[in-house]
Parts: structure tokens; sequence; C-alpha cells
């Protein structure tokens, strides 16, 4: 698999020469130094390294169409930091329930909450993105996976003895070659 530099080099040159691909432009944006710190003296060294790697050389990524809509942002070491804070707050009290069972399954679903740290958008309009998970790594890296607005489900999924991570990724690179080939309509974030 190519790395996701060569694959975003690859995809610029590829949208010089061909028209009428549902992605128009990519842009990698850099990041100010003092933002970065700013984030990894709020988190701590718990972001993958490739990820602070990849921002730091080159950029926030993204992609608009031809109308100019968004289809992939990468959020702003401040984003990161509010989305995390926000993700912290997700879940609501009384949200499941009032029955004690329903209270156990809103403490759980607020603790594994509080470990994802959202880097990127999956939908603009609500607030779903892909995040980290601080809680599952591998040698690549933290786990990657998509968290949407209206899950509610994902302490049974991330706290079971070993979760089903089959169509996730715990590498930075990986990631972003599946958000290019999504951009592209070449097929689903994912395996």
């Amino acid at each position: 698999m190519p790395r996701a530099m060569d694959a975003i080099e690859a995809l610029k040159e590829r949208l010089g020469r061909e028209r009428g691909l549902p992605l128009q432009t990519v842009r990698l944006t850099p990041v100010d130094a003092k933002e970065l710190h700013l984030l990894e003296s709020a988190l701590g060294k718990v972001l993958p390294g490739s990820y602070l790697q990849f921002i730091t050389r080159h950029g926030l990524f993204s992609a608009t169409d031809a109308r100019g809509c968004e289809l992939a942002r990468m959020l702003s070491p401040a984003e990161v930091l509010e989305r995390h804070a926000w993700q912290k707050q997700f879940v609501e009290e009384g949200s499941f329930g009032d029955e004690e069972e329903e209270l156990e399954a809103a403490r759980r679903e607020a603790a594994v909450r509080a470990r994802l740290i959202p880097f990127q958008y999956v939908s603009y309009d609500v607030s779903d993105f892909y995040c980290f998970d601080m809680g599952l790594r591998r040698a690549e890296g933290l786990l990657i996976f998509q968290a949407y607005h209206d899950d509610f489900d994902l302490a049974p999924w991330l706290l079971d003895e070993s979760p089903d991570v089959s169509a996730c990724t715990f590498d930075f690179d990986e990631h972003l070659t599946w958000v290019l080939r999504e951009c592209l309509n070449e097929g689903k974030w994912g395996r």
C-alpha cells in the first residue's frame, strides 16, 4: 500500500490530467508549531507519531468536490482539543434511562467516549468524526475508526475482551489512503 503522501501526490497529478472526478481539489494547510505544541501539552504523548509527523511535515489534509463542498478535512489542533472535550460530555445523564442497568450503560459509554480523540470529519453537518481511541493501541498506532453522532453502543464494542476491529485500522497512512478512495467514490472507508 502506498504511503499517504505518495497517494496524495499521485492524486494531485491525476486531478491535473482527468476531468469529472468527484474530487476537485486537495489541499495541505500548514500547522502552526505553537498550536501543535498546545495539542501535545494538553493530551500528552498519546497521539500516533505517524499522525504528528504527517501534520508537522505536510499539514492538515482537506479535499473538496467540484461545488466546493468539503469531502474530507482534518481538524486543526484547537478543533481536536475542542472535539475531544465534547466527546467527554457526549453522554448526558439520563440519555440511556433511569434504571440502574441503563445508568451503568451510560457510565460505560461516557468512559469510552472520554478515550476518543476526533481528528477528522466524517460528516460536517453532524458531529461525526474519524477518531483515535487511546484505549486500543498496536505497534502501528492507536485504533482509528468512525464515530457517529448517534452511536450509543461504542462501549459494548470497544470494551469487549477482543473487539472486532477488522473494518478499522491502526495505521494513519492506511486511514488517509482509505479517505482518498472514499472521496473518489472508489470504495468505502475500511477494508
